[in-house]
């Protein structure tokens, strides 16, 4: 008999246990850009092979904090030659090139309180600039949750930070004036400070199938222009990105999903991928 009544008190306590665990997992909504769990994902289009993973970090009651790690076009398949003007203007003028990757890479740390959707993060994106050779925007700001009836939530983002540039030695581009040429970088350096307003938007169309789009604008306040022309001595950057995911979430950890993403550089910029992603 008291053996009975064990069996039966750890086979309720086995029950239990797993009734949490499945409840946390049905907690997870894998739409939300601002939920954390630890997940890994892929997706491949034509702009290559990308890595997407989040971390959880913590988790409590009202708070929840975690890393994300992104690496694009990770079989560098877009890399391509542009004038080494560290060779200075004479070998840029006879043909000197250099070859510049397509790799781009982002860490983000954030916590998000589940109570009132408030939230904080610190995002870096790296990525090989042609003219000033690596180049990271670290920016921090607060995002909060906005729901739209049942089914449409938005989370707008505010971030602020500045643009580091790597150690380069650009020779051979002095002004005839006598002054240094804008394109010109001597160490590790913080060129520009930026500012970048962001949202997200999500819509669940059904209980499986959902789409998320973001919208961001970064423009420069003090230093460097963020946007305009290198020769201008600006970094030539897009302001406006913008991407669209419509998430097929066949299970409660697993979906597929069809990514477009562009920016206003040029319509040579839109690309298409397929992804999946797997939750933890």
């Amino acid at each position: 008999m008291k053996k009975t009544i064990i069996t039966l008190a750890i086979l309720t306590s086995m029950s239990s246990a797993m009734a949490v665990a499945d409840e946390a997992k049905a907690d997870i909504d894998m739409s939300d850009p601002t939920d954390v769990y630890t997940t890994v994902g892929l997706s491949y289009g034509d702009a290559g092979l990308d890595f997407k993973g989040m971390l959880m970090l913590s988790s409590t009651e009202t708070q929840k904090t975690g890393l994300i790690f992104e690496a694009k076009n990770m079989l560098d398949e877009d890399s391509y030659d542009a004038p080494d003007f560290n060779k200075g203007m004479a070998a840029v003028m006879g043909g000197a090139t250099k070859e510049v990757s397509s790799r781009s890479y982002r860490l983000r740390w954030g916590t998000i309180n589940t109570q009132n959707g408030l939230g904080w993060s610190i995002d870096a994106v790296s990525a090989e600039h042609p003219v000033y050779g690596q180049l990271t925007a670290v920016q921090t700001g607060p995002n909060m949750t906005i729901p739209i009836g049942d089914n449409f939530l938005i989370w707008p983002i505010a971030y602020v930070g500045g643009v580091i540039l790597e150690d380069t030695n650009i020779e051979g581009l002095i002004s005839q004036g006598g002054q240094s040429d804008p394109m010109t970088t001597d160490g590790v350096n913080i060129a520009s400070a930026i500012v970048t307003g962001m949202v997200y938007a999500r819509y669940a169309i059904t209980d499986q199938l959902w789409a998320l789009g973001s919208y961001s604008y970064t423009t420069d306040i003090q230093g460097k222009s963020w946007s305009d022309d290198i020769m201008d001595g600006g970094l030539q950057m897009a302001n406006a990105k913008y991407d669209l995911t419509i998430g097929y979430q066949f299970t409660p950890r697993q979906n597929v999903t069809l990514i477009y993403t562009g920016d206003d550089s040029g319509s040579d910029s839109d690309t298409f991928a397929v992804g999946y992603n797997y939750a933890f």
